[in-house]
């Protein structure tokens, strides 16, 4: 047996992972009046002496009308007209221009400043929780800043980030970075916020500092706190399981199918909703049931496993759906004989980030659903384009290589670029919709009223009065242990935008 404090290293090991997953990848002068042509002088009157009476001339009968000269095609000429006079189009007043003052906490005549906090991934690597750093973060994060203010800023003004570096073990150090960005320097916003074990800090910004936060993990429960706007890019479980199962159907894959359903003891709050979902499609599971064993305790789960898997044999399912983190069953599917196709409703624990446990031979083929892959956002992707050529104008002495061909060990440039564009362009597009006034109430505003848009890595995204996550950007993925050193999800099926 395992002492706890093993256990609980594995339980953090596991957490980081996802951290790095979730970071990887998964908006004239003063007015000129038209001249007014001044009114004609009018002529002095004369008085015109009158005529004398002439004699009357005999009467004589009415002539009648000349007739008018034809020409020798018959037809009359008609009379030359004459050409008008011409009048200049009216002009349009230009709209008035709007003085730019303070505003709100944050937000001056000439500045928006917004703090910036990211993962310490340098003590990521000294921990062992990492294989490499993610390049110079903040110089990354000043060449998004300098490009918005040389395209003119954000209606006027320029952004100004201030960066905070915090460790995601514990919240300590984030929460102690949320007071400094709000209490000491009263920024307007906050970009990207907390992840993983760190990420209950969230509510600090959004709750008790009521500041505006783009990022974070958000939750029922964590929404009900905030007390200023709060968006993210990332789609809730609800929503990529409804968007695996409108690929699956689209596919030719889902009808006819008996599934058991399985959750792991994080996303069993969900197991209801996902199910719902699959009668939705006309599936009816076959089994629904949730482990009870921690992701990090591998022998009570083998344990729990041993008898699911028997459960999951007796009701005759040809599939295997997972909810939550899918390495455990993918392993135990293998160690149990399980002749199932698998399927998972989260990307993560499947790729590069498969857990350390599992054969990735076990892996082979199971479908998941996500966004771009790495390798399609670097290859193809225009909005990471636009981020990626700031960068290099700024720094041509560092290359953005490819994530396919990075050696172990060398920086994730890449990674940390991919996801700090993708923020920073979802806070131009919220900053530039809120206009000129910029308070909370405009922010929110923007976020109900901005309909579809798309950013680096999700050339489908939307928000609105009830969809506060970015994402609308979903494939069919599946996983090939062939490629990197424990296998990599690549596309099975076209992107789509598979929200409702």
């Amino acid at each position: 047996m395992k002492t706890t404090k093993t256990r609980w290293l594995i339980g953090m090991l596991v957490a980081l992972a996802m951290v790095a997953a979730a970071c990887g990848g998964n908006d004239d002068d003063g007015d000129a009046d038209a001249p007014v042509p001044a009114p004609a002088t009018e002529a002095p009157v004369t008085a015109e002496p009158e005529p004398e009476p002439e004699a009357p001339e005999p009467e004589a009968e009415e002539a009648a009308p000349a007739e008018p000269e034809q020409e020798q095609d018959g037809l009359a000429e008609a009379p030359e007209e004459e050409e008008p006079e011409f009048q200049p189009a009216p002009t349009e007043e230009p709209e008035p221009e709007i003085e730019l003052t303070a505003t709100w906490r944050g937000v001056t005549a000439d500045t928006i400043t917004i703090g910036v906090t990211y993962l310490d991934a340098d003590l990521l690597v000294e921990l062992g929780f990492s294989p490499a750093t993610w390049g110079d973060q903040e110089l990354q994060i000043q060449a998004l800043v300098d490009d918005i203010n040389e395209r003119g800023g954000i209606n006027g003004r320029q952004l100004v980030a201030l960066t905070d570096k915090y460790n995601p073990i514990g919240a300590t150090e984030a929460e102690a970075a949320c007071l400094r960005l709000t209490e000491d320097n009263e920024v307007f916003a906050i970009l990207f916020g907390f992840l993983g074990p760190a990420e209950v800090a969230n509510t600090c910004i959004v709750g008790t500092q009521e500041t505006i936060l783009v990022g974070g993990i958000i939750s029922p429960e964590r929404l009900a706190e905030a007390r200023a706007p709060w968006v993210n890019e990332r789609a809730t479980r609800e929503v990529s399981s409804g968007a695996l199962f409108t690929l699956l159907e689209a596919e030719g894959m889902l009808q006819g199918r008996s599934i058991a359903v399985v959750a792991d003891l994080s996303a069993a709050p969900q197991l209801e909703n996902v199910t719902n979902l699959l009668r939705e499609h006309g599936v009816e599971p076959v089994l629904e049931t949730a482990t009870s064993s921690q992701v990090a305790d591998l022998i009570a789960q083998n344990q729990e496993w041993a008898t699911l898997s028997e459960r999951i044999r007796a009701s005759g399912a040809d599939t295997l759906l997972l909810v939550g983190n899918a390495s455990a069953g993918v392993e135990n599917a293998r160690l149990n004989g399980l002749e199932v196709d698998i399927w998972a409703t989260d990307s993560a624990g499947l790729g590069a980030n498969i857990g350390a446990n599992v054969d990735p031979e076990s892996a082979r083929g199971v479908i998941t659903v996500g966004p771009m892959t790495n390798a399609q956002i670097y290859e193809t992707d225009p909005r990471f384009k636009e981020c990626l050529d700031a960068f290099n104008a700024r720094h041509p002495d560092i290359e953005i290589k490819h994530p396919d061909t990075l050696e172990l060990g060398e920086p994730l440039w890449f990674t940390s670029l991919s996801f700090h564009c993708r923020f920073f362009q979802i806070l131009e597009l919220l900053l530039t919709a809120a206009g000129p006034n910029l308070t909370h109430e405009t922010f929110a505003d923007a976020i109900a009223n901005i309909g579809e848009f798309s950013v680096a890595g999700q050339p489908y995204a939307s928000f609105g009065p009830d969809k506060l996550s970015s994402n609308d950007s979903f494939q069919l993925l599946e996983q090939d242990p062939d490629l990197g050193s424990r296998g990599e999800l690549v596309p099975a099926g076209p992107m789509r935008d598979a929200t409702p």
